[in-house]
């Protein structure tokens, strides 16, 4: 049966997980490096830090690196007073890096939203509005 065939068999839905699978595109550790590489300047203005494959404590800084203690791969994040929190553990690289890129577009996208609403805001009281 061929995937015309199999979507009109269904009503024209389609096998729900062929569908996801075509729409889900799995990224590789350098596009994701690649990506989080252009987030920086934004991240940046809100005083984040990306660093990728060791350990650097610091206020507001996210990574992600190998503890060779734990024989773990952590994605940790570094709060205001340098508090240290682990976001993820795992055996797999691959896995600490796609944690690590969902962490920094969010923190991304939420970013962008606050430049948006400031911008705005900015535009309004130049109009003489509130």
């Amino acid at each position: 049966m061929d995937d015309a065939t199999e979507r009109e068999a269904n009503d024209g839905l389609g096998n729900p997980l062929l569908n996801l699978q075509e729409r889900f595109t799995v990224m590789t550790k350098e596009e994701m490096f690649k990506e989080m590489k252009e987030m920086e300047p934004v991240l940046g203005r809100g005083g984040i830090d990306i660093v990728l494959g060791k350990r650097i404590p610091g206020s507001f800084t996210m990574g992600y690196f190998f503890n060779e203690e734990a024989g773990l791969w952590e994605v940790y994040f570094c709060g205001e007073r340098n508090d240290y929190y682990i976001e993820k553990q795992t055996g797999s690289e691959q896995e600490a890096v796609e944690e690590l890129y969902q962490i920094a577009k969010y923190e991304y996208e939420s970013a962008l939203r606050h430049l948006e609403r400031e911008r705005q805001r900015k535009e309004r009281m130049q109009n003489g509005q509130r």
